[in-house]
């Protein structure tokens, strides 16, 4: 019988290991296809989830303006203005200057494209406690106006909608609480 040759030289067992642990050219292709399938799958579900990311962000950030009106109403003692215009989709305070007698620095954001604001008509006008001026909007532009002590005015608006895309699957409400003492967050309603 005949010894076999094996090679027990460094350099033969080192193309044994990288031999073993190695992958084809087609297996690398194949693992590359399957993870293309799954992210194929998952886009659609990821791209709706940060639709609804986007909606609910800018929810947040209109209610967090409101709170910011209602503040500075309540530490500066004047009436402040929540302005929101349907038309481009824009919103925010107009604040009273006391300095000049006309209106101060104003706040001014917008939604993004996607997004649509709505607010229903009101029944009452905004008028100052004397009635002798409509508060320095000559637009028409639907209000929440916030009292010296942090209340919200009667003309005040009761509900502003954020939609996205058509119909209510896609919509949040910030609405008036039940006590209307503040605004909330909540999935719009059908009207």
């Amino acid at each position: 019988m005949r010894p076999s040759r094996q090679s027990n030289s460094p350099r033969g067992a080192a193309r044994r290991r990288l031999g073993a642990g190695a992958f084809t050219l087609i297996e690398l292709i194949f693992v590359m296809v399957l993870l293309a399938i799954g992210a194929a799958m998952v886009a659609p579900s990821m791209a709706a989830f940060y639709r609804g990311r986007l909606l609910g962000s800018e929810a947040r950030r209109v209610l967090a303006l409101v709170h910011y009106g209602q503040s500075r109403a309540i530490a500066d003692g004047v009436p402040v203005l929540l302005w929101i215009n349907s038309k481009d989709s824009s919103y925010g305070l107009r604040l009273p200057s006391t300095e000049t007698g006309g209106d101060g620095p104003a706040t001014r954001f917008t939604a993004d494209s996607t997004i649509k604001l709505d607010t229903p008509a009101t029944d009452t006008t905004a008028v100052s406690e004397q009635d002798e001026e409509k508060l320095g909007l000559t637009d028409g532009l639907p209000v929440i106006r916030f009292t010296p002590d942090g209340f919200y005015d009667e003309s005040s608006v009761r509900k502003i909608t954020l939609r996205q895309g058509d119909g209510n699957e896609n919509a949040l409400e910030v609405v008036q609480t039940a006590n209307r003492l503040g605004y909330e967050i909540r999935p719009a309603t059908a009207n």
